[in-house]
């Protein structure tokens, strides 16, 4: 690969492992990224920067490929005859200038022979004579698919009995725009005129635009052989568009493919309308979190019912020792959430589940998330929430109001007997003075009976307001729980909401990274190579 398209692989490569780990991007979608070509003709040469153009012989089983190679070397260099539908071997025929400086591991290189030519008018051109496509053994299909990155070129040799054959017609339209096509009819003195028509017009069928189509014969004394005008047609090329435009067409071709990936990975990930999903994700954890809430509520009731002293005017408050008062904020909540209450939050949490993958969510993705522990994490934050607020409530008993009313009372119970005394004993001396001076008669029985009610009661009604207004760790205890369970069921729906915010959120990341990649990368290592500068000497595949 070039620098460029290389960086620009790779860089999505990164991403698709990061969008592959965090879920969103499935394992088959990953693997894609095995079936992007990164080899180039450049890494088998030991010239940096230098190379012929590499032409290979293509086609099925006794079309002629390895004749044609002999004839342009002018001797035996690769095995022709009844050996061939067996030949496990690929011929290279380059010229000595340009050494093989290491074969590449994914090729085959115990079943690849090179031989070297000093002719300088084929110095520009290695020609390679691949097995046959249709062979039975998989090794040769093995060895030319692991040659293909490395062409240029594809001469498609087929003869006139066998040019519609289904596996070479599946390479061209997997291939077409990978590379540089040039057809050959061999066997010609075999064929007519009206194959060679039919040819055409299949390949122009495929996308081919004018393609170039050569009628050759091994046999001598053949007429219409075009076989001088097989080398002339590609050296002509060459000298009219240079060796960097022919070669960049493969280049063009990888980053067509890492272009179109990253377009795939894009309609991947668009393919889920994570927002859309929220409203329907509230209203069903509303639901479920409303009927929590009212169980929980009934539990509250039943668990501080015989721990509350408000049930009546009690003389003597119940005494409960220092070290379970501090038990309760950590006991109450425990004993409030039940086994059903369990069952209602493993309910609400696979049907959130179950959501998500109606629409299509991976897998990976929800764990990602961690939908599936809203069971366990709303459990906790309930608990943890719901603790705190009951600890609040006992550092500070009654509240504001609370406190103030119970000190006024205090206030009363002390002020009212004082005055109710302050009254009768000016009263009573009153009423003496008046005795002694004959102006009026003493106090009698009734004033002593009634003096002493009013001082009793002066004094015992803000005793008794006193004694039931003041504040009681226990029943701010319990009345932390009942406000707690409104604030841990509040703390459990924030938690499921941010769950699907999470999502979307993580989503929208990896999408955006993977625009700032096609923004960043898009189109700048594709130069194109125009289709009428592509018809003059060779045939360009124009389908996309």
């Amino acid at each position: 690969m070039t620098n460029l398209l290389e960086s620009e692989f790779l860089a999505l490569e990164s991403w698709a492992k990061r969008a592959n780990e965090a879920g969103w991007l499935p394992d088959e979608e990953l693997a894609q990224l095995e079936l992007i070509e990164k080899h180039q003709a450049e890494m088998l040469f030991a010239q940096q920067g230098q190379r012929p153009l590499i032409v290979a012989f293509f086609g099925g089983t006794g079309v002629g490929k390895s004749s044609l190679l002999n004839r342009l070397a002018g001797g035996e260099i690769a095995r022709v005859g009844i050996e061939r539908p067996t030949s496990h071997e690929v011929t290279l025929y380059l010229h000595q200038d340009y050494r093989i400086d290491k074969l590449p591991e994914e090729l085959p290189i115990d079943q690849t022979r090179i031989a070297y030519h000093n002719d300088d008018h084929r110095r520009l051109i290695a020609w390679l004579d691949m097995p046959d496509i249709d062979s039975v053994e998989q090794r040769h299909h093995e060895m030319v698919k692991a040659w293909l990155p490395y062409i240029d070129w594809l001469v498609y040799v087929v003869s006139p009995e066998r040019y519609q054959d289904d596996l070479g017609w599946q390479f061209l339209q997997q291939r077409g725009n990978r590379h540089s096509w040039l057809f050959v009819i061999n066997h010609w003195d075999q064929g007519d005129e009206v194959q060679a028509r039919h040819l055409s017009s299949l390949l122009e069928s495929e996308g081919f635009s004018n393609p170039v189509i050569l009628r050759t014969s091994c046999m001598e004394g053949t007429p219409e052989d075009e076989f001088p005008a097989l080398e002339t047609t590609i050296n002509q090329a060459i000298r009219t568009h240079g060796m960097e435009l022919l070669q960049r067409l493969g280049i063009r071709a990888q980053n067509q493919e890492v272009q179109e990936l990253a377009a795939r990975y894009t309609r991947v990930l668009d393919s889920w309308n994570l927002k859309a999903l929220m409203p329907a994700w509230k209203r069903m954890l509303n639901r479920h979190l409303t009927e929590m809430e009212t169980e929980l509520q009934l539990n509250a009731d039943l668990h501080t019912r015989s721990l509350s002293d408000n049930s009546g005017f009690t003389i003597k408050k119940p005494e409960i020792p220092p070290e379970k008062l501090q038990q309760l904020p950590e006991r109450l909540p425990g004993d409030t959430w039940n086994g059903r209450i369990d069952t209602r939050m493993s309910t609400m949490t696979l049907e959130l589940e179950n959501m998500l993958r109606d629409q299509g969510i991976p897998m990976g993705a929800i764990e990602q998330a961690a939908v599936s522990g809203l069971n366990r994490t709303g459990r906790e934050r309930f608990l943890a929430t719901t603790s705190d607020v009951i600890v609040k409530f006992q550092a500070d008993p009654g509240g504001i109001w609370g406190r103030g009313l119970y000190r006024f009372v205090g206030v009363l119970s002390w002020l009212l007997p004082l005055m109710a005394a302050i009254w009768e004993i000016t009263y009573v001396v009153t009423a003496f003075y008046a005795g002694t001076e004959n102006e009026g008669s003493f106090l009698g029985f009734d004033f002593a009976v009634h003096a002493v009610l009013l001082l009793l009661l002066s004094w015992l009604v803000p005793w008794l307001l006193l004694r039931k207004l003041q504040p009681s760790p226990v029943n701010a205890a319990c009345n932390g729980l009942k406000r707690g369970i409104r604030h841990g069921i509040a703390e459990i729906r924030s938690g499921g909401i941010y769950s699907l915010e999470r999502l979307t959120e993580d989503l929208l990341k990896h999408r955006k990274a993977l625009d700032c990649l096609r923004d960043c990368y898009g189109g700048e290592s594709s130069e194109s190579i125009e289709p009428e500068t592509a018809r003059a000497g060779y045939s360009y595949h124009k389908r996309v």
